[in-house]
C-alpha cells in the first residue's frame, strides 16, 4: 500500500517528503481474543468483520497485537487459529499468549522447573519458551507416587506410603511455573503446597526464602460458549494461596504473568512497536481492546493505553452502541472502586469503525 502511495504521487507530480510518509502516524491495537474475538472456538461475526477493516488483502496496514491470557503449545499454533477464523493473515510475533513473556527468564531455563497446568501441550509449550528442564505432574505421579493419596483409591494400591531413600534426578525442583489453569486440582495442589513448604526437596520442611513461584492468568473467570462464566487460573491461585496461608501462617509470593502486569504489556507493547517500525510508520495512540474490565480495562488504564471494553464476553450490556468515559463496577466483590472505561462499545466492530471514521 506505500508503494502504491508513493506511484500515485509521483503520477500526479505532487511534492512528497519519502521520510514523511515513513513517518506518518497510525494507531496500535492490543486485542483480548477470547470473549472479543471468539467464545470457545467459535468466532464472533462482528469481530472478523471489524479485524478485516485493519487489513489490505488480508494484510495487516495498522499495528496490531493479539494479547491473550489464555495459552497454546505455541505463538505460531495460535496465529494459524486465528488466520483461519479470521480469514487474515496473522503472524507468530503478532500474538502474546499468557506465558510468552516467560521467555525473556533465561535465568530460569537451565533449572529444573516444575510445570503445572493443562496436560496437553504443555511439554511442547515449556520447550518452546525455552525451558531445558521442565517436570510435570505425571512425572511425580510415575516416580513418587505416595504423595497422592486424596483419592483413596490410589493409597489403597500403594505398596509403600514414604518417600524413597532415592529420589528422582530432577529433584531439588528449583522454582515452579502455573502456566495455566491446571486440571486436577487436588494433585496439584498436594505437590505444589509440598515443594514450597519444603524448597523443592520434599524432605523436610524449609524454613528459609519461599521456593519462587510464576502464575500466568490472574483471571478469575472467562468467557466460554456456556452462558455463566468459568473459573480460570487466577481461580485455583486464589485457592492455592487460602491453604498455603491456613498452613504456614504466611502469605503465598506470587510473581504473576499475563494480564493486567506491567510485565505482559510491556512485552506486548514493544511487539507493537516493532510492527509499526516494519510498516515505516510512527505508532499513535494504542487503544487496548477486551471484554474482562478487571484485566483487560485496568491493564491498559495502569499501562499507559487507551482502554477498550467490549460487550461480547464477561462484560454485557445490550444498551450500549458506544459511549466514552463510562464507570464500570468491578466483577470482583472486595474492588469497591469503580473502573473507567475510556470507551465502551457493542463489540469490536463498531469501535473499530469509530477509530477509522474518526
Amino acid at each position: 500500500m506505500f508503494k502504491n502511495c508513493v506511484q500515485l504521487i509521483k503520477r500526479l507530480n505532487i511534492p512528497y517528503s519519502s521520510h514523511q510518509l515513513a513517518t506518518s502516524s497510525k494507531p496500535g491495537f492490543i486485542i483480548d481474543i477470547d470473549g472479543v474475538l471468539t467464545r470457545g472456538s467459535k468466532v464472533l461475526d462482528s469481530a472478523k468483520h471489524g479485524i478485516q477493516k485493519l487489513t489490505d488483502n488480508c494484510e495487516f496496514i495498522y499495528p496490531v497485537i493479539f494479547l491473550t491470557n489464555g495459552s497454546s503449545p505455541s505463538e505460531s499454533d495460535k496465529a494459524r487459529f486465528l488466520s483461519n477464523l479470521l480469514n487474515v493473515n496473522i503472524a507468530s510475533d503478532q500474538v502474546v499468549l499468557v506465558n510468552t513473556p516467560l521467555k525473556q527468564f533465561t535465568s530460569w531455563h537451565e533449572k529444573s522447573i516444575f510445570f503445572a497446568g493443562q496436560p496437553l501441550g504443555l511439554k511442547e509449550m515449556s520447550t518452546n519458551l525455552g525451558f531445558r528442564f521442565p517436570v510435570f505432574l505425571e512425572d511425580f505421579q510415575n516416580d513418587l507416587p505416595m504423595f497422592d493419596v486424596i483419592d483413596h483409591r490410589k493409597r489403597s494400591n500403594l505398596k509403600c506410603g514414604t518417600l524413597p531413600s532415592h529420589l528422582p534426578t530432577y529433584i531439588p525442583i528449583e522454582g515452579i511455573v502455573i502456566a495455566n489453569t491446571p486440571v486436577n486440582w487436588e494433585a496439584h495442589t498436594q505437590l505444589i503446597l509440598d515443594l514450597i513448604i519444603t524448597h523443592g526437596k520434599l524432605t523436610h520442611v524449609h524454613g528459609g526464602k519461599q521456593l519462587p513461584l510464576i502464575a500466568c492468568n490472574p483471571d478469575f473467570t472467562w468467557a466460554a460458549e456456556y452462558h455463566l462464566p468459568r473459573i480460570a487460573c487466577g481461580s485455583y491461585v486464589l485457592m492455592l494461596s487460602a491453604i498455603f496461608k491456613e498452613l504456614t501462617g504466611k502469605e503465598l509470593e506470587i510473581q504473576w504473568c499475563g494480564k493486567p502486569t506491567k510485565l505482559t504489556y510491556d512485552y506486548a507493547k514493544d511487539m507493537l512497536s516493532n510492527k509499526a517500525k516494519a510498516m515505516s510508520c510512527k505508532l499513535g495512540h494504542i487503544y487496548g481492546i477486551g471484554d474482562n474490565v478487571d484485566v483487560d480495562v485496568v491493564g491498559a488504564n495502569t499501562n499507559n493505553m487507551n482502554s477498550v471494553l467490549v460487550c461480547t464476553g464477561i462484560y454485557k450490556n445490550d444498551k450500549i452502541l458506544l459511549e466514552v468515559n463510562k464507570l464500570i463496577k468491578s466483577k470482583i466483590s472486595s474492588n469497591k472502586n469503580m473502573i473507567n472505561a475510556d470507551f465502551v462499545a457493542k463489540d469490536i466492530e463498531v469501535f473499530i469503525d469509530h477509530i477509522l471514521e474518526s
